[in-house]
């Protein structure tokens, strides 16, 4: 229920954050199904949303990071959360870490080829493929909200770790 105005609006804004996803989505689907164990998601009979091996969201909306890396001065632990509290337009304290178990398939540092941390290179390998694999999350999770309440995803966005349809904010009487 947007009117032609807001909708030509939204369809002509491109931000870098919309780029980075379509750009990603389009491109990098490929490339992210060969370097992250996305496969399909999962979601549990507890209702948690698993879209890969590095991300899990309870119904309640918290965000469980399986961190790759350890902490060894460098902020890993707060700079790798912040990457995906970003793309999945969460807080950050909405985000808890959980060490990945020993498996270099699913955690290898890709700058290494192994589950390691050191030479101060953890948020160099991690900053792409963590973000990617958030903002494909969103776009997830996007998709599934739109789909329940009948719109169509580009009319929607996520803010606050909650979806919303733009036609909300162009008309309040909108619910």
């Amino acid at each position: 229920m947007t009117s032609d105005r807001t909708a030509s609006h939204a369809s002509a804004t491109l931000s870098r954050r919309s780029f980075l996803v379509k750009t990603a989505l389009a491109g990098g689907g490929l490339v992210l199904s060969l370097s992250l164990p996305l496969g399909q998601s999962r979601s549990s009979s507890t209702g948690t949303f698993e879209p890969n091996a590095f991300i899990r969201i309870g119904r309640d909306g918290e965000v469980v990071l399986t961190m790759p890396y350890v902490e060894m001065g460098q902020g890993t632990y707060t700079s790798i959360p912040m990457l995906i509290a970003e793309e999945l337009e969460v807080g950050l304290g909405q985000v808890r870490l959980e060490h990945a178990p020993p498996n270099e398939k699913l955690y290898a540092n890709p700058l290494l080829g192994v589950q390691a941390t050191g030479n101060s290179n953890a948020i160099r390998g991690a900053w792409k493929p963590l973000r990617e694999a958030g903002a494909t999350a969103r776009v997830m999770l996007i998709e599934a909200a739109a789909r329940r309440w009948g719109v169509d995803a580009k009319n929607c966005r996520a803010e606050g770790g909650r979806g919303h349809p733009y036609a909300e904010r162009a008309s309040p009487q909108v619910r």
